[in-house]
């Protein structure tokens, strides 16, 4: 019996679609469905019912589901058992992650692991909290730092930290300069964000519908390196962290102020895909992202048993 067909079982069954299983193992459906056809030959038992919407399992397909879980589970701790012994974690790791959590966090996590797991391999990919929910579930990536949980079946997900939204505008603006900004005054700001279901555009919209105000949203652009652009040239303002904007305000170019009354915090979570064991790689690319986040300023780490929102 081969090892990979398990595999591809499991992804099958995780997925319930041999499409989606096949970009999880980078191979193609017609590898995916010759792999499952020579488990269901081996085994003497069709394991998946084909449906229009794609592939449930069978009872025999249960019933192997447990143990082959087991086995493949068994078979991926073996990098760390010989990791025990000297070697290294290697593998490629794809980490999707949102463009307000990614600056500086990439930065740190780029030189944390170019000097601990040289033999890693990192593909960083900027995405919306939909975009990257969709990677996680086509199995387009192994880490995701995302403002929403994603869904149970698909990543194991904790909290990992919280900032506090603030009012960003163009250097010298004179809404700024009094310091922190009520949130019935940012209502009236000339905004550019990201389009719905953005994460704190979300969080934004809700307390403005408690209040029954409306957000001056001028712009959605779901690019915030445009949106810092925007806002420095064309004077309007934008609702960001600190730190993902703390480059711009030291290089003079934009001005940020504590949004209050109410003050905002958005939470994000760590996500690792799949419901296996994630191989030595990933988890340690997750433990350096865990680590750099307790050293980053104006970021408030949060404890897994901590409710987010």
């Amino acid at each position: 019996m081969e090892f990979r067909n398990l595999e591809l079982f499991l992804n099958v069954a995780a997925t319930g679609s041999f499409s989606r299983a096949a970009t999880l193992a980078g191979s193609t459906q017609s590898s995916v469905s010759k792999g499952i056809a020579a488990l269901e030959l081996e085994l003497s038992t069709r394991l998946f019912d084909r449906t229009g919407r794609g592939v449930t399992l069978t009872a025999a397909g249960r019933a192997l589901l447990d143990r082959a879980e087991a086995l493949v589970g068994e078979i991926r701790t073996l990098p760390d058992l010989l990791a025990e012994h000297g070697a290294p974690p290697t593998g490629g790791v794809r980490l999707g992650i949102q463009p307000s959590a990614s600056w500086p966090l990439v930065r740190e996590l780029l030189a944390a692991a170019a000097e601990r797991l040289p033999q890693v391999r990192l593909l960083v990919s900027e995405g919306t909290t939909q975009q990257i929910e969709q990677w996680l579930v086509e199995g387009r990536c192994d880490l995701a730092v995302l403002s929403r949980m994603p869904p149970a079946a698909y990543a194991e997900s904790r909290l990992l930290f919280a900032v506090a939204l603030e009012v960003v505008g163009r250097a010298g603006a004179p809404e700024l300069a009094d310091g922190p900004v009520p949130f019935a005054q940012l209502a009236r700001l000339p905004l550019v964000m990201a389009s719905v279901p953005n994460g704190g555009r979300l969080l934004l919209e809700e307390q403005a519908r408690r209040r029954g105000l409306h957000l001056h949203v001028v712009q959605e652009i779901n690019s915030f390196h445009l949106t810092k652009r925007l806002v420095e040239a064309r004077g309007w303002f934008t609702v960001a962290s600190r730190p993902s904007v703390e480059a711009e305000i030291r290089a003079g170019s934009l001005a940020a102020a504590p949004l209050v009354r109410p003050g905002i915090h958005q939470t994000f979570h760590l996500a690792v895909a799949g419901r296996r064991q994630a191989p030595a790689a990933v988890r340690r690319v997750a433990e350096l992202i865990l680590e750099q986040v307790g050293r980053l300023p104006g970021v408030e780490r949060l404890d897994p048993s901590t409710r987010g929102g």
